[in-house]
């Protein structure tokens, strides 16, 4: 008995020494830059277990994802269901906070580990089209399907599909900033403002939310279509 559960132990531990060091590597060297052999040797594993707890690299990268992601969609939902059950209007603010604030939380500070999770999420953004689609779906379909939704209840005046693809681009947005490649002094002349992630977090929030609200751009074409028509008719 007490063999079996020593067994069950190391195993574990060998399934979280090998997530670390996943981890750690794609954040580094990229998720292609990492062989499965430097994967084995910087965990002191061999190559074996890799595919007995993962099966491929592919399946590691989805478990790495699932590790991080679960706890932190988990308190988007926690934070989405209490904005919504409050009663009354919900800003789009808001909306975009409790969307926001729990990766913000998972990466912010000088830890190793912090700044490990921001790069992690900027390597895995540069993956081929259709291995994001995938993991996406996968992992955040349920969360983007929820803020999504929110975010169309209170822009009853926009076509859903306007507010779907304006949260995509929040995304991307969002991306961006936790990359840590915002804060590269790439303009001349105008370097990057000395503000922590939590002042730029809103300032970018501010903005998304006034381009959430902004006018249809259809709708608009064809306001001023039919005003130029009036007008030299």
């Amino acid at each position: 008995m007490e063999q079996e559960e020593s067994s069950a132990e190391d195993g574990a531990n060998s399934r979280e020494r090998i997530l670390n060091t996943a981890e750690k590597l794609f954040s580094e060297k990229g998720i292609s830059g990492t062989s499965l052999r430097a994967l084995t040797r910087a965990a002191d594993v061999n190559l074996a277990s890799v595919h007995y707890y993962f099966g491929s690299k592919e399946a590691l990268l989805d478990a790495v994802i699932d590790r991080r992601a679960g706890p932190i969609n988990a308190q988007r939902l926690v934070a989405l269901e209490a904005l919504t059950t409050a009663g009354g209007n919900v800003e789009i603010e808001a909306i975009l906070e409790a969307f926001l604030f729990p990766p913000l939380d998972a990466i912010s500070g000088s830890t190793e580990e912090k700044q490990r999770l921001g790069r992690l999420t900027a390597r895995i953004e540069a993956q081929p089209p259709d291995l994001i689609e995938t993991l996406s779906r996968k992992h955040f379909a349920e969360v983007s399907t929820a803020f999504v939704e929110a975010l169309q209840n209170a822009l009853p005046h926009l076509r859903k599909e306007l507010v779907a693809d304006r949260f995509r681009y929040a995304v991307c947005l969002f991306s961006f900033l936790f990359s840590g490649n915002f804060d590269l002094d790439t303009i001349p002349n105008y370097p990057p403002q000395p503000r922590g992630m939590d002042q730029n977090l809103s300032d970018i929030i501010g903005f998304i939310a006034a381009g959430m609200r902004s006018a249809d751009p259809i709708e608009a074409r064809q306001s001023r279509g039919k005003s130029g028509r009036g007008a030299t008719a």
